[in-house]
């Protein structure tokens, strides 16, 4: 019997306390242990561009991505739509068992892709960011640097807030929420990136601009960077000296290096070699390579998310959904 989960479905998970961020956190971890483990297959994600659209002008198009997780014992497919709306997706995970191969559930993935992204960013934060980071930079104010800021209080003891949009009425209404979503935390909108992102201890980009957002020259020694809005090859947050100063991690080397403009520029304009980039978060996970050599280092996790956060996340709410009794069964009739 496959499970069919929809927006309002998931709001109810939320909304009774059957999952939360931690819950997305731990989940997505687990997914990329497997990474580095090496106990997982994985497509990384396939574009499908509409007529007359591509990747220099984002239009509509299908994305299509599917992960293999042996250890939880769940195959998974994310598919969704971009392009059409501003800001908008409609995505949908496919759910499946290894054992059975069985339709395990198909839910609606929009809300968890907030979730999900926020929690890759904390998973990346909690084994790349010095132990004593409190102090966020945040550029971007959309709906994502939301979780990205509730992904981060989940790892760390968040103490200072300074968030920069370029638009005024969306920065403060963020600080708005800010002030409330994380108790005790001091908040400051700011009008610049580079206000944002200087004295911090841990700097977010979750934008889509297609030019640089943060300078390299603005960060401290020991700063960690999460570049998390964008995933096309001309397009980056990040100038040159940001990926040059740091150590570089991103989510998945293979498909990184095919749509990541934060490293593909620098790369083709001969401003770093692919060794630059020390290798993927799982790896960092399974303690195959450090994503933190000394606390002065300064490190960027570079992701434009993979099919393991959707499918790790995807099985950990199909589980407490089964288990709350929330959703539609779906049952095929011979």
């Amino acid at each position: 019997m496959t499970l069919f989960l929809d927006t309002h479905h998931i709001a109810r998970l939320h909304d009774e306390g059957h999952v939360g961020m931690r819950d997305y956190v731990d989940a997505v971890e687990r997914a990329y242990r497997e990474q580095g483990e090496g106990r997982l297959q994985l497509l990384p994600r396939q574009n499908f561009w509409m007529a007359g659209a591509d990747a220099a002008n984002r239009g509509p198009s299908l994305k299509v991505a599917a992960a293999v997780l042996e250890g939880l014992g769940v195959i998974g497919i994310p598919l969704y739509t971009a392009g059409y709306r501003r800001g908008a997706i409609d995505l949908w995970i496919a759910l499946m068992s290894t054992k059975t191969g069985e339709m395990l559930a198909h839910i609606h993935g929009q809300s968890m892709s907030l979730w999900k992204t926020g929690a890759m960013a904390a998973v990346a934060t909690r084994h790349m960011a010095r132990a004593e980071a409190a102090a966020v930079g945040m550029i971007g104010a959309g709906q994502y640097a939301r979780t990205q800021l509730l992904g981060l209080a989940a790892v760390r003891e968040i103490r200072e807030l300074r968030c920069y949009s370029r638009n005024a009425e969306n920065r403060a209404r963020f600080a708005e929420w800010a002030r409330g979503a994380v108790p005790g935390l001091a908040v400051r909108a700011v009008g610049t990136g580079r206000a944002a992102a200087e004295g911090a201890d841990i700097v977010v980009t979750v934008t889509t601009a297609r030019t640089p957002v943060l300078e390299g020259a603005w960060l401290a020694p020991g700063t960690h960077c999460n570049l998390v809005g964008m995933h096309y090859p001309d397009a980056r947050e990040a100038d040159t000296e940001t990926i040059r100063r740091a150590r570089v991690v991103v989510d998945d080397l293979d498909q990184a290096w095919g749509e990541k403009g934060e490293i593909m520029i620098p790369l083709a304009a001969g401003e770093i070699a692919r060794a630059h980039v020390a290798g993927d978060i799982g790896s960092v996970i399974a303690g195959k390579i450090a994503g933190r050599r000394d606390a002065r280092e300064i490190t960027v996790f570079c992701s434009g998310g993979t099919a393991l956060e959707y499918v790790g996340a995807s099985a950990m709410v199909y589980e407490a959904a089964r288990k709350a009794g929330i959703g539609q069964s779906l049952e095929m009739k011979a």
